[in-house]
């Protein structure tokens, strides 16, 4: 039988591959629950039959003799031909045990937790105990429901880190930039915009085009309170725009004296504990911005050092995304085809069939990496609004009536199979628009290094 032709593919087949011919009874099954301080494991035959029953062990020296001991006893009982060791990717607990068994020669299968709460689910069992999912682990591990085998390392793993806290960064910045609102909604209403009723219908007007950009952030720091622009006047206003660069034009000028004008903001001895707050906040906020600008140099430089930097050749696609797209895909090597990229991101759509009819698609399975699923949404949102050639596809989707964060992940999905082909293939996208250039695409999107075309010439 080829491999094709297996019902779990080319993994299906090296797995079948490896018990044909061996008595299962010498197959031993390890399953291994990682925790942060009490790691938990079972180990049985194929049959179920348990050899070494549940026994803790920790992650250092001596705990990992334990392990390893426990596991050479059982070998030698049942004389173990082969031997399947599976482990939870239970947050980054799980990776110092992959680590370690890997230098005594120790493949550990990695298992996606849906997998397990599959596992424990089919049991009717809706307890949750450590040797439930030891048990769902085993059945997992004898199933072949492992997602990875290796964890990344070297470069692609520092991208891993690095672009996951950037996100983290930006997300605590956006709470941080939520709370400065609320506060200059109590300090200064009209400063976010007023309402504009002279043409019949409400308008919002905005003072600064961009509320976190350099003058609005200046104003806001060393003068929040409408008496204070007030005080200073037209010209003044001009005078600290020359000095601090804040490139204030007249309109704007006149926008933040006539909201100044017009407020009924409570003086400044009232909103005291308001001002005080505001200046944390910016300053917590200063603090943010350099944080995610240090993470946004080192990702950048780190990108340009390996193939993902081939990914930054796609219209739509920048150096944070590009970069958390290339991490969370990890080696391409370790895949046939693309659609196992997308199942290991849980964006692929639930099939619902019976009897033989057409069948039809569901919401996505959600059963894999959120990370890898957050960056495919996030990819094909601004491959949609940024990518003209892909805009056809787009255009097909949204005249069949479907929902936009649904071609969002459809476009997503697309832009994993680019990415598959991109870095198996170590070629550039194939922009169909004559404008389109490689070097002009990748240049305007590096802020802290200077591209150097042949490095790209290389890698292709």
């Amino acid at each position: 039988m080829g491999k094709s032709s297996h019902i779990q593919g080319t993994k299906g087949a090296k797995y079948s591959q490896q018990l044909r011919g061996v008595n299962l009874e010498q197959v031993l099954i390890i399953a291994i629950d990682a925790a942060k301080l009490h790691q938990k494991a079972l180990i049985c035959n194929y049959f179920g039959d348990v050899i070494e029953r549940p026994f803790f062990f920790s992650v250092c020296e001596s705990g990992m003799q334990v392990l390893l001991k426990n596991i050479d006893r059982a070998a030698a009982a049942v004389q173990a031909q082969r031997i399947f060791l599976g482990i939870e990717a239970t947050g980054h607990y799980y990776e110092d045990v992959i680590r370690e068994m890997a230098k005594h020669g120790y493949q550990v299968q990695i298992f996606n937790p849906y997998s397990t709460y599959e596992e424990r689910a089919s049991a009717l069992n809706w307890c949750k105990t450590d040797d439930l999912d030891l048990v769902a682990i085993a059945h997992a591990i004898k199933s072949n429901k492992a997602t990875e085998t290796r964890l990344l390392d070297g470069i692609q793993r520092h991208l891993l880190v690095l672009t996951r806290a950037r996100r983290s960064e930006i997300r605590k910045r956006s709470v941080f930039r939520m709370e400065i609102r609320n506060l200059m909604d109590i300090i200064w209403r009209e400063y976010q915009g007023y309402a504009d009723h002279s043409q019949g219908k409400a308008r919002k007007i905005k003072v600064f085009s961009d509320f976190w950009g350099k003058a609005s952030l200046f104003f806001m720091e060393h003068y929040p309170h409408p008496s204070m622009v007030l005080n200073l006047g037209e010209s003044e206003l001009r005078k600290l725009s020359i000095r601090h660069n804040l490139k204030l034009r007249k309109t704007a000028i006149h926008k933040l004296l006539y909201v100044a004008e017009q407020s009924l903001s409570r003086n400044m001895e009232e909103l005291r504990p308001e001002l005080m707050l505001l200046k944390m906040k910016l300053s917590d906020l200063d603090a943010f911005d350099a944080k995610i600008e240090l993470l946004d140099q080192e990702i950048e430089k780190l990108l340009l050092q390996t193939d993902g930097r081939l990914l930054l050749t796609v219209p739509g696609l920048g150096v944070s995304t590009s970069a958390e797209l290339y991490a969370e895909m990890g080696d391409v090597s370790h895949f046939t085809h693309a659609g196992q990229l997308i199942k290991k991101a849980g964006t692929n759509p639930i099939i619902k069939q019976t009897g033989g009819g057409k069948g039809s698609y569901r919401n996505i399975s959600k059963q894999g990496n959120s990370h890898l699923r957050y960056v495919v949404f996030l990819a094909g949102r601004n491959l949609c609004l940024h990518n003209k050639d892909l805009k056809s596809f787009y255009d097909r989707l949204k005249t069949r009536g479907k929902h936009e964060r649904s071609i969002f992940i459809a476009m997503g999905n697309k832009m994993l199979k680019i990415a598959f082909a991109m870095l198996r293939d170590r070629a550039y996208f194939a922009s169909q628009l004559s404008s389109y250039q490689i070097t002009t695409e990748i240049n305007k999107k590096l802020k802290y290094n200077c591209f150097i075309s042949s490095a790209l010439q290389a890698a292709a």
